[in-house]
């Protein structure tokens, strides 16, 4: 809780510090929880663009059929 001017003013030095410092902790303390959300969600999105990379190399390295049945490699579908 942050203090008025006036009441932190009618405070002993010590007690005034003491004061501010208790308000910086809570503004620190809810923008800590304001980020969780965010954080949260950024690693959400983190670990399905790592499985997304992780699926898509494990992908290419599988051959293609085409038709008739003959397997195609992927590299050579790449160059032409």
């Amino acid at each position: 809780m942050s203090y008025r001017k006036t009441t932190l003013r009618k405070m002993a030095p010590v007690t005034r510090r003491y004061a501010r410092l208790l308000g910086e902790l809570d503004s620190v303390i809810r923008k800590g929880k304001n980020l969780l959300e965010e954080i949260s969600r950024l690693e959400f999105d983190s670990q399905a663009l790592a499985n997304a990379r992780q699926h898509s190399i494990e992908t290419v390295h599988e051959p293609l059929f085409q038709e008739g049945g003959e397997k195609c490699d992927l590299r050579r579908l790449n160059n032409s």
